[in-house]
């Protein structure tokens, strides 16, 4: 007679836990997923952050967590994690009354590209481990991973040399950035150019004197069309580097930089073609771009008609510098004609060291071979 109401009763509260838990089990409790780092560099260590907390009495004595990031962000700890076209993360905790629980999860960012986390689901069970509940989640987070950065001691020969192009005192425009010397004030100088430490000194205003500088902006033009029917990935990564570390470089002088490419937008679709501008904000901008370009070489845009805009605007005091490993003969001319208005603009050309060099279908250009390695 006693087995029959024990086992009335612990039927019933089978019953009353699992309708308990499925209708509380969510309340007080929040997961957060996020990077630790708004960007880093290609090769860069980070950390993607879990956070679970549970603000009620109710206890979670399993809750799974799952979800989705790019393989491309290797994890050192290969446990709880599956990997086949993406990293598949499932991590269960214990999660008791009013507890916080904080996991930082280290990986490497092995390749550029702007990364989110997807699919996530958080499943609990009741206390007999008998019934699950599952709930899905957006999760507001992305990482820009930057592409790597040249060694400037690998860029400072062809940076040097443009800069030198650029820097004279036979142009009608001043750089703020380069010093050249002080005197008296005039009717048309600026407030902002006085010299108040020197004018302190001499009894009467004075002003600052720059040096002056041939170009307004430097244009870079990365083209990323490849003509052979394989895509070299080492080359279309390379020429992506090199445009961003000229790009930041240049824009580190206080030169406005634009960047008009045929690489495709992962985000938006569309080339990626950024106005010129200068300082921190637009260093970021332009790598965020650089880092959301496709992997994808064939069948993009011509770069050419975007060239050929320039004649028809562009005066002496422009830059051009193209980065692009294709030598297609049709590109180089277009692009030459531009070097004809613009001395000291710059081809550089992603190769690998076996690959023959076509300097001469762009004579007006300073051009200088980049050798690229077949391997990492």
């Amino acid at each position: 007679m006693i087995i029959l109401p024990t086992l009335f009763a612990v039927l019933l509260l089978y019953i009353l836990q699992a309708v308990y838990y499925k209708k509380y089990w969510m309340r007080g409790l929040e997961c957060q997923i996020r990077f630790q780092d708004h960007a880093v560099n290609e090769g860069d260590a980070s950390c993607l952050l879990e956070t679970i907390t549970n603000r009620k009495l109710l206890p979670l004595t399993t809750l799974q967590v799952k979800f989705s990031v790019s393989r491309k962000l290797k994890f050192s700890e290969a446990e709880n994690t599956a990997t086949t076209d993406n990293n598949y993360r499932n991590d269960i905790f214990s999660v008791m009354s009013y507890e916080k629980i904080s996991r930082s999860l280290p990986f490497t960012a092995s390749k550029r590209g702007c990364y989110q986390v997807w699919n996530l689901d958080l499943i609990s069970f009741d206390l007999f481990l008998m019934n699950k509940s599952v709930i899905s989640r957006a999760v507001d987070t992305s990482l820009y991973v930057y592409p790597k950065p040249v060694p400037f001691a690998e860029l400072k020969a062809p940076f040097r040399k443009m800069m030198g192009t650029i820097l004279t005192r036979n142009s009608a425009f001043e750089d703020p950035f380069e010093f050249r010397g002080i005197r008296p004030y005039q009717q048309y100088d600026p407030m902002k150019a006085v010299n108040w430490k020197a004018s302190a000194k001499t009894g009467e205003l004075m002003v600052n004197v720059h040096d002056y500088t041939a170009s307004r902006q430097v244009t870079i033009f990365l083209n990323l069309a490849d003509d052979s029917s394989w895509h070299s990935e080492r080359l279309f990564e390379n020429a992506i580097r090199l445009a961003a570390s000229y790009a930041e470089l240049l824009l580190a002088e206080g030169i406005p930089v634009q960047l008009i490419t045929n690489g495709i937008d992962a985000m938006t679709k569309q080339t990626l073609v950024l106005p010129a501008g200068a300082g921190t904000h637009h260093i970021r901008t332009l790598k965020e771009g650089l880092a959301r370009l496709s992997d994808r070489s064939q069948d993009l845009p011509e770069l050419e008609p975007l060239i050929a805009e320039k004649l028809s605007v562009t005066h002496g005091a422009d830059f051009y510098l193209l980065i692009s490993y294709s030598q297609n003969s049709r590109l180089l001319r277009t692009f030459d004609q531009l070097c004809l208005q613009s001395e000291g603009s710059q081809w550089i050309a992603p190769l690998h060291n076996d690959m023959e060099f076509l300097q001469d279908r762009c004579p007006h250009a300073v051009s200088m071979k980049w050798e690229v390695s077949r391997i990492e």
